[in-house]
């Protein structure tokens, strides 16, 4: 019987170890997040029975409760949404990881609330680096800065930044504005050692992120399918 979960990870994990030979990449430097938010909870653990452990959510709600309901399983979860005031303490619970840091007030209410559950969240600085007015995320020229202000904090930990460049059909600007990020992730490595995680890339666009020297991709359709 065809199952198009299993036929949707084979063809992807041929894709990724097919890119990572042509960029001259370790495939087991590359972290893979499985974006599973609107996804049942058999189908993730379908997912997470073929090898993947990273998860992805972008709802606090949907987050917590999956957390909970699959706690029998060891997944690393990563909140990849944006993070509303009276979310942070749902966040600070459930996800290990954080990667839409972009506002100050919200790196206080987060460090606060993991206090609280005696942990320290993994986070990555949300940037905005094609300046566009419906991506959230900071300046580039902020990050120094940003990363300065997270670190004064001790129940985060900077592991580095977030990126979601615009998609255009043409690829060598695609990966032109991806150096860019490179580059700049390299600037912040230099002054936090620790952050040496760049989470860029998705299904649209994740060989040309590879090959641009991204080490986390975030992937939904590709492993679960599209969307309904």
């Amino acid at each position: 019987m065809h199952d198009p979960i299993n036929n949707n990870i084979k063809v992807f994990k041929e894709r990724f170890l097919d890119t990572c030979s042509k960029s001259s990449r370790q495939a087991s430097d590359i972290s893979i997040i499985a974006v599973s938010k609107k996804k049942e909870n058999s189908i993730i653990r379908k997912v997470f029975a073929s090898g993947f452990k990273n998860f992805g959510e972008n709802f606090a709600q949907e987050l917590a409760q999956k957390s909970e309901d699959l706690k029998d399983l060891n997944i690393v979860w990563h909140f990849i949404g944006p993070i509303q005031s009276n979310k942070v303490n749902l966040v600070a619970s459930s996800a290990d990881w954080v990667h839409s840091i972009d506002r100050k007030k919200i790196i206080s209410k987060l460090d606060n609330a993991c206090k609280k559950n005696n942990k320290v969240m993994n986070v990555c600085i949300q940037i905005n680096i094609d300046n566009e007015e419906t991506k959230s995320g900071i300046h580039p020229d902020n990050l120094l800065e940003f990363s300065a202000f997270i670190k004064e904090h001790t129940n985060l930990k900077l592991r580095g930044m977030m990126v979601l460049p615009k998609l255009s059909d043409d690829l060598t600007h695609n990966e032109k504005v991806m150096r860019k990020c490179f580059a700049l992730h390299a600037n912040l490595k230099l002054v936090n050692p620790d952050a040496n995680f760049l989470s860029m890339g998705t299904t649209s666009d994740f060989e040309s992120a590879i090959k641009c020297g991204s080490n986390m991709i975030r992937i939904g359709e590709s492993i679960f399918g599209k969307r309904l």
